[in-house]
């Protein structure tokens, strides 16, 4: 089984490197930016390439979120949102296969085709207001270290 985080969208440089570092700093998880936009795709792409090359990890970029599914032979694939169903992460631990845990960037949301077949999820107790990149922190922290 692979974990994969993803990142929707982003378009700030700093934000995709900030996420890269963040995910690598969790066991056995992949990144995977999606549908980067701007100079996230000019400038913070190459720089996340450069971080995983220097810690010999993967990165995969992709340019739509429903590649994902097909390209990563995905069992699941999870969105955040506000309007998510609340989500046990035990359960994604426990079910076979690969799953892709996705943050927005905050800049653009998925449309509705592009989220067929992902399901909508958010995390009891983590104010919505927080940023995407925190709120990644606690997911994953919450997901390795089984905190309830």
């Amino acid at each position: 089984m692979v974990i994969y985080a993803g990142i929707y969208s982003p378009t700030s440089v700093q934000r995709v490197v900030d996420f890269v570092r963040i995910v690598y700093a969790f066991p056995s998880l992949t990144p995977v930016v999606i549908k980067p936009v701007g100079a996230a795709a000019q400038i913070g792409v190459p720089e996340a390439f450069k971080i995983s090359i220097k810690l010999n990890k993967p990165l995969i970029v992709i340019p739509e979120l429903n590649d994902a599914m097909e390209l990563l032979k995905l069992a699941g694939a999870y969105y955040y949102s506000d309007e998510g169903e609340e989500l046990e992460l035990s359960h994604v631990l426990k079910t076979p296969g690969n799953h892709l845990l996705v943050l927005p960037s905050g800049e653009s949301e998925p449309s509705k085709k592009e989220l067929v077949g992902v399901r909508l999820f958010k995390l009891k107790d983590i104010p919505p207001q927080l940023p995407p990149l925190a709120i990644l922190s606690i997911l994953m922290y919450k997901l390795f270290y089984q905190v309830t």
